[in-house]
């Protein structure tokens, strides 16, 4: 999905997609890292495809190289980090792909899926799976609906909205997922303070599993993670619970 400072692109020209030895130099300077060629040759891959579709449908200002290590990359490997083997993922509002589809190549033991229920942007991701040769599923419908029907380890997001807003689509599925991990930047204490009065925290547990810096702001990003007190997964010893 888009970050939360998305704006429309200001060109329909497609961007010229990075060479793996680009994204190997740029993600390196960051700690990226343990990532092998051919998984690095389909992140290159994501680029070309995504910056196309970029041309026709508004999915992402992130179109160069630095924005996409920097942004996208940064933020779907730090949040593969927390993910355990094997765990079913569902990406909420996925937009372009980020982060589900990258996932899903960084981590091809996950059984990752995809929704949006805007049909034009699940339709790119779908094309996009397809040409990466991914065993991903892609359903064109509200998380919600989703829910209705499958149940999954993990719900992950990231600027599909304010936790209020999450929360409110999740307040009668929290029973369905082990936990929702959530992208977040530096708005996310207002965030909490104003899901908590409204109710929406009440028998949940906030995690926030991981800090991070945005790199060139003085910002930070953040992973929270929210489950259920009894859920499996509010036991980790990984982050600080934030009270």
């Amino acid at each position: 999905m888009q970050t939360e400072d998305s704006k429309t692109p200001e060109t329909n020209q497609a961007s010229t997609p990075p060479t793996v030895d680009n994204l190997k130099r740029l993600a390196g300077d960051l700690g990226i890292e343990a990532i092998d060629d051919p998984t690095w040759a389909k992140l290159a891959m994501y680029c070309q495809l995504a910056w196309d579709w970029n041309t026709k449908i508004n999915l992402t200002r992130h179109t160069t190289a630095e924005l996409f290590v920097q942004r996208d990359l940064l933020d779907s490997y730090q949040l593969s980090k927390l993910l355990q083997p094997n765990e079913e993922i569902l990406d909420l509002g996925t937009g372009g792909g980020v982060p589900g589809i990258l996932l899903a190549i960084l981590r091809p033991d996950l059984d990752v899926s995809l929704c949006d229920s805007v049909a034009k942007k699940a339709k790119v991701a779908q094309d996009i799976v397809q040409k990466l040769g991914l065993n991903t599923r892609v359903f064109p419908i509200s998380g919600t609906l989703v829910l209705a029907e499958d149940r999954f380890d993990s719900v992950v997001a990231r600027g599909v909205g304010p936790l209020v807003r999450l929360c409110g689509w999740l307040k009668d599925e929290w029973h369905k997922i082990g936990r929702l991990l959530a992208i977040k930047g530096p708005r996310w204490v207002d965030e909490r303070g104003e899901a908590r009065h409204r109710g929406l925290l009440q028998g949940l547990q906030l995690r926030r599993m991981a800090t991070y810096p945005m790199p060139g702001t003085e910002s930070q990003s953040v992973i929270l993670q929210i489950a259920r007190s009894t859920s499996p997964f509010a036991k980790t010893q990984i982050g600080t619970i934030e009270e």
